[in-house]
């Protein structure tokens, strides 16, 4: 994902390089039935108790006005995909583009190939909250864990913001070809509130760990879909350093849990190394979190 493509206006989905024809009818709305027709050749979609609709075609209205199956008229926008097949958009729960999202419009190659919602900040790395003196070393650790080159990142992202709310705020005026969603990055987090401590994977005192839940909260207020974090000997900086989130303590995360959890939504993702696996149950485990 290092494509770099920069465009105020937001861009028209690319039904060509589908194979797939397009054709408006803008002067034509006197015998236009529905604002979009679309002709396949088969739907994959969960209708009611119909599994599956075959060489028909689908018509797709205004409001409640909608149809599937073989459907009469024409349509403000017609869209022939004759021969190809068409499904739900996928939702890919596991990407990394963090960066990208930050210079470009098109989220591809995900955008290329059916995904239509794609959530970033996994494994614990992304760029927020950051401060300043540490754009390096985030951008070292998404280099490492995730292979996406120093040169790229350190190009690519204009660092508009500091804290996880700002970078929502701005992502939040952009425009791109498909959906997004973010989770808050414990290393990111870490890092922010206790710094080379943070870095160096120092256990957390009750006052970082009442810092870093009231940033959690913030989060998620701010549009967070949840909170990772990595404890795998595998991820590392570009430079060999572990990930700053390696050794962090069954408090720090039932802290930073528990006040995403007041916010009455959230998921929390952990990248374990088998052999510890065990030590993330009692997180799941406790009543507060």
């Amino acid at each position: 994902p290092h494509h770099r493509g920069l465009g105020a206006a937001p861009p028209r989905p690319s039904f060509e390089r589908l194979g797939v024809t397009v054709r408006d009818r803008p002067h034509d709305r006197t015998n236009v039935e529905r604002a979009l027709a679309l002709r396949v050749g088969a739907v994959r979609e969960h209708v009611a108790d119909i599994p599956e609709v075959a060489s028909g075609n689908g018509g797709v209205g205004r409001g409640a006005d909608v149809a599937v199956g073989r459907v009469d008229g024409t349509g403000f926008r017609e869209i022939d995909a004759t021969g190809k097949i068409v499904t739900p958009g996928f939702v890919d729960v596991h990407t990394h583009y963090d960066g990208q999202v930050t210079w470009s419009q098109d989220i591809t190659p995900s955008s290329q190939n059916g995904v239509t919602t794609a959530i970033m900040g996994n494994c614990g790395v992304g760029f927020a909250p950051c401060k300043p003196a540490d754009h390096t070393r985030l951008i070292q650790l998404m280099e490492g864990v995730e292979d996406i080159p120093e040169p790229v990142l350190s190009a690519g992202i204009p660092w508009a913001w500091e804290s996880f709310p700002d970078y929502m705020d701005w992502l939040s005026k952009r425009n791109f070809d498909m959906d997004i969603g973010a989770q808050l990055p414990h290393a990111a987090l870490r890092v922010y509130v206790m710094g080379e401590r943070g870095a160096r994977r120092d256990p957390a005192t009750p006052e970082d760990n009442k810092a870093m839940a009231a940033l959690a909260g913030d989060a998620v207020r701010s549009g967070a879909l949840g909170f990772s974090t990595s404890r795998t000997l595998n991820h590392r900086t570009s430079t060999g350093d572990f990930t700053p989130t390696l050794k962090a303590g069954e408090d720090e995360l039932t802290a930073i849990a528990d006040a995403m959890h007041r916010q009455g939504r959230s998921v929390l993702q952990f990248v374990l190394d088998l052999s510890p696996i065990h030590e993330g149950e009692g997180i799941g485990d406790d009543p507060a979190a």
